[in-house]
């Protein structure tokens, strides 16, 4: 078993700089310009570094050749830059890759389908936080961190995910990690003979799955565990030893949620974003998440705090729901209350008044799931088709250029209303042999970033979070909603005022729909590498709403409301786990100062 005290003795190391002096922070994109521009706090306890990301990772262009670079540890994005210490902030930058995407995504493709695994289913004060930097790949919509586990320091690439609650990293061992046809493991491996501080705390204890029927086993180890500078000694963590994932994971979910609990083997143990509180880099358990739009190369996760320069209009808090099994929260779950469509022809409200789901807010799936009916009516409005031969749900490519969006209101009628624009709903779509499928008309098929549920929970994937600034509070249960401010170059971060403190700057929803979450367990899916068949899919030419060119086809200042169609039949893909882009981290915590720190 795990013995949650024994996680409670962490300490903090931030090195020997206790540099005050404000200067100013630079953000560079993957192609050398600066893509933003923090503020200078003078005469603050702030100390912000110029930090210049490399402008290419050359390690994932050829994820095959990956095994023979891990020696010159290509994950750090520069070892010549300066890094400043105070006591409790950290921060850092980010970057994005999307050439290395596709070529991605067919080998992970590939890997499932050899393994039974791919295929379709069925129906501050600015200390007090910590940023992490986030990298957008635009079909898988993973965001993964740059950080570093052991001493000496090994350098790893970690998925960040809000739908799981462990840290695990795949022992350099794992047969996925030495199979480089399939790109072996491109986020890095740990080898723990390699670390002095490498504590084993139990060995075959981690078992780890996912509804898509990936996972991981192996052992509970306790080392050194730095992100963005911040250090906490003897953190635990998971050590894949077994694993059909190629990267490993950083879940930042609710303990209730890691993996020994849900296997019924052990008991909770502090979690990152609660030894985040416990080392004292961070004074609640919360943090928010700024993904930015669909083509950015920056996002960003901010531990401890808000970032109002992040998003526009009201931040609206609602409440988390816990599991009906059991009755104790386990994901982040909210009352979903109402979706309509909007463009400037007018508005088609798709569910009824009294309509409340539960529905996940995950930033570990690629895609939004709806249930089956109102994802069929969804795909009526925005001519998708559901192309068995394609393996995917199909719309033109051309409805990018559309300016509708999808509004998605939570917690009731005068609670937060999301508006996600269909133009961050519409992926590419690649045939096995490197084309782009198009419709019998020639027109080029992309694919869409809303699928169907069928068995699976209600989910709110990247699809939809790139449009919410979102706000995890884990210590009150609360979700903290609000319109984001696409392509932000601005900062102002508000630090949550103490332990169990409310949302910053957050008004809570009056008179909140309850809803009870009844699914088992967050499946894990994304859109499809490559498509199948010919690449052809049937055009569709009496497409309703955004698609049609006149608009929807109520007048301009009219409201209808649809009925729900029958099934809908898309066929959500069983595997999201893929590694692609590039990312810093970016960390602020308690106490004066700021330290920076290349990873």
């Amino acid at each position: 078993m795990i013995d949650g005290g024994s996680c409670h003795d962490q300490l903090v190391d931030f090195g020997n700089s206790r540099t005050k002096a404000a200067t100013v922070l630079l953000l560079h994109g993957m192609d050398g310009r600066m893509d933003g521009l923090m503020d200078v706090y003078p005469n603050t306890e702030l100390v912000n570094a110029f930090i210049s990301l490399r402008p290419s990772f050359p390690f994932l262009q050829d994820p095959i050749d990956l095994k023979d670079k891990e020696a010159t540890a290509p994950l750090l994005l520069s070892s010549s830059l300066s890094s400043f210490a105070g006591a409790n902030t950290v921060q850092m930058g980010i970057a994005k890759n999307h050439a290395h995407e596709a070529a991605q995504l067919q080998k992970r493709q590939q890997y499932l389908q050899r393994r039974g695994m791919g295929g379709v289913v069925r129906v501050e004060e600015r200390a007090d936080t910590l940023t992490a930097s986030l990298g957008n790949a635009i079909t898988s919509g993973l965001y993964y961190a740059n950080v570093t586990v052991g001493t000496p320091a090994q350098q790893l690439s970690l998925q960040i995910d809000t739908g799981s609650s462990d840290v695990w990293v795949p022992s350099s061992s794992a047969t996925i990690c030495e199979d480089t046809r399939d790109g072996g493991c491109p986020g890095g491996s740990f080898d723990f003979s390699s670390s002095k501080t490498f504590v084993d705390v139990e060995q075959d204890a981690f078992n780890i799955s996912y509804v898509d029927g990936t996972g991981s086993t192996g052992d509970y180890f306790q080392d050194t565990f730095s992100i963005g500078g911040g250090t906490i000694k003897g953190f635990t963590m998971g050590l894949a030893t077994d694993t059909s994932i190629s990267i490993g994971i950083m879940g930042i979910g609710y303990n209730s949620s890691e993996a020994n609990i849900q296997t019924g083997n052990g008991t909770t143990y502090p979690n990152l974003p609660n030894a985040l509180v416990s080392s004292g880099l961070i004074k609640t358990n919360a943090y928010s998440l700024w993904l930015d739009d669909l083509q950015a190369s920056t996002g960003s996760i901010l531990f401890g705090g808000i970032d109002t320069a992040k998003y526009t209009g009201d931040l609206v808090s609602v409440n988390v729901y816990p599991s009906s099994r059991g009755g104790s929260v386990t994901s982040f779950t909210v009352a979903w209350t109402s979706l309509s469509v909007q463009s400037s022809s007018g508005t088609d409200q798709l569910t009824p008044t009294a309509f409340a789901q539960p529905a996940i807010l995950d930033s570990g799936t690629t895609i939004t799931l709806l249930p089956d009916e109102i994802a069929a009516v969804v795909f009526e409005e925005l001519g998708a088709t559901v192309s068995q031969q394609l393996g995917a749900v199909v719309v033109p490519c051309a409805l990018a250029k559309k300016s509708g969006s999808i509004n998605y209101g939570f917690g009731g009628v005068n609670g937060p209303t999301i508006k996600v624009d269909v133009s961050q709903l519409v992926l590419p779509l690649t045939t096995t042999d490197g084309r782009t499928p198009t419709y019998n008309n020639g027109d080029p098929a992309c694919q869409l970033g809303i699928q169907a549920a069928g068995s699976n929970p209600t989910l709110f994937g990247d699809t939809f979070l790139r449009s919410a600034y979102v706000v995890y509070d884990l210590e009150n249960n609360r979700i903290g909603l609000a319109q984001t401010d696409f392509d932000s170059t601005g900062s102002n971060i508000v630090p949550f005022a103490s332990e169990g403190a409310p949302i910053p700057s957050a008004a809570s929803a009056p008179n909140e729909a309850a809803v009870t979450q009844t699914a088992s367990g967050i499946p894990r899916i994304g859109v499809t590498a490559t498509a199948t068949g010919s690449g052809q899919a049937t055009y569709n030419p009496t497409a309703t709403g955004l698609n049609a060119e006149s608009g929807f086809t109520s007048t301009a200042t009219s409201t209808s409301t649809k009925k729900s169609a029958g099934s809908s039949g898309p066929a959500p893909f069983e595997w999201a786990r893929v590694f692609v882009g590039g990312i810093a981290i970016l960390m602020a915590g308690v106490g004066g100062g700021i330290f920076t720190l290349l990873m």
